[in-house]
């Protein structure tokens, strides 16, 4: 049943063009932002009782607001392409995730934004892959370093060996070698093509082992939507099959969620299955590995080096030992951080409310209970 779905409540900041955007796809919006620099304001409880549609920053719609305080909600866009955050701080998506799902099929959708995020966590991985290739952060090191007591060594023109990691220094190319994707949704399929591009072969490792379409909202021109560049698909629920894509994979690119499911997936054992001076990279969750068990892998001789935007913990205690190790870059939650990203959540949100509006699934809806 096509529903009018006119009123929404937008609680994250939005550049001008956007909140344009949303003023013209519905007649009322409750525009109430908060932010780092902006107080949190709590709309009237007459104001939530006639909120159709909720966009609200990463942590989901406010912690004490009840599913009871919004009795006309249909649906809720995120702005991140995970749904943690929301379960984690918001009464109301818990309360969501708890429902018996044969009890209602009428009750609201929570949908992440992933598929934003195409034009810059792929583009971090691939520069993080040529970085470790070629050693571009041992060099930078030589170039800034004023640690040393000795002046002559301090900042200066570094020779090849003491830039290679073990003995002379050469750039390892890209081309011929075997990216394997851990997870293989929006953010997946384009690291996957841009790999490619690169003269990468691609296998991928997902819940099924198969090939699927990809169903949800992406930039049009972007990912692998019919699943077709890796070579082989594997499945993480069997052993066997997983051990053999990590030996199978000479850069690990791991994008994955962060569930119970995928919480400590990966150890130094594991990450030990990958082909010598193999690389690892992470802009999922850091609940994918430990940091502890992250230290060892790089201790050893078969990683060849590390690129992490998340952590386990998160934040990395001050003067962690993964900020300054000579194989590891490690970079704060930022690859995502894209100037107008807010602008795409903002057309996500309106998508997805014409979809509802003609009685169609909206995109990117979160199963609350696996938590992704």
């Amino acid at each position: 049943m096509s529903r009018a779905l006119d009123t929404i409540a937008v609680l994250m900041p939005l550049p001008a063009k956007a909140l344009e955007k949303v003023r013209s796809a519905f007649k009322t919006v409750h525009y109430a932002p908060s932010g780092p620099d902006v107080p949190a304001k709590r709309l009237p409880a007459e104001v939530w009782k006639d909120v159709e549609v909720l966009f609200c920053d990463w942590t989901g719609p406010p912690k004490d607001l009840e599913l009871s305080e919004v009795p006309n909600l249909r649906h809720v866009q995120l702005p991140t392409a995970g749904v943690d955050g929301a379960l984690a701080n918001s009464k109301l998506v818990q309360e969501l995730a708890a429902r018996d799902p044969s009890a209602s099929s009428e009750g609201p959708t929570v949908s992440s934004a992933s598929g934003i995020h195409v034009f810059t966590i792929p583009n971090w991985v691939v520069g993080m892959t040529i970085a470790l290739s070629q050693q571009h952060h041992v060099m930078a090191r030589f170039a800034r370093d004023s640690s040393r007591a000795n002046e002559q060594e301090q900042q200066h023109w570094a020779d090849e060996m003491e830039v290679g990691p073990v003995g002379k220094f050469y750039n390892r190319p890209l081309w011929g070698r075997t990216a394997g994707m851990l997870g293989y949704g929006a953010l997946g399929r384009e690291t996957a093509r841009l790999l490619k591009a690169h003269g990468m072969r691609i296998i991928a490792a997902n819940s099924t082992g198969k090939a699927s379409k990809f169903e949800d909202w992406t930039p049009e021109g972007t990912g692998d939507l019919d699943g077709s560049i890796p070579d082989k698909y594997y499945s993480v629920k069997d052993e066997a099959q997983f051990e053999q894509f990590l030996r199978d994979t000479d850069v690990l690119v791991c994008s994955l969620p962060g569930t119970p499911a995928t919480r400590h997936l990966l150890d130094a054992k594991k990450l030990a299955l990958l082909k010598p001076e193999a690389l690892f990279l992470n802009v999922g969750r850091g609940t994918l590995i430990s940091s502890e068990e992250l230290l060892k892998a790089l201790e050893s001789e078969g990683l060849f080096g590390a690129a992490i935007d998340v952590a386990d913990p998160e934040p990395l205690p001050d003067g962690h030992p993964l900020f300054t190790h000579p194989k590891c870059i490690v970079t704060p939650h930022l690859s995502g951080h894209a100037k107008g990203e807010e602008v795409l959540g903002a057309e996500l949100a309106i998508v997805n409310a014409e979809r509802i509006r003609r009685g169609e699934t909206p995109y990117n809806v979160a199963d609350l209970k696996k938590g992704y």
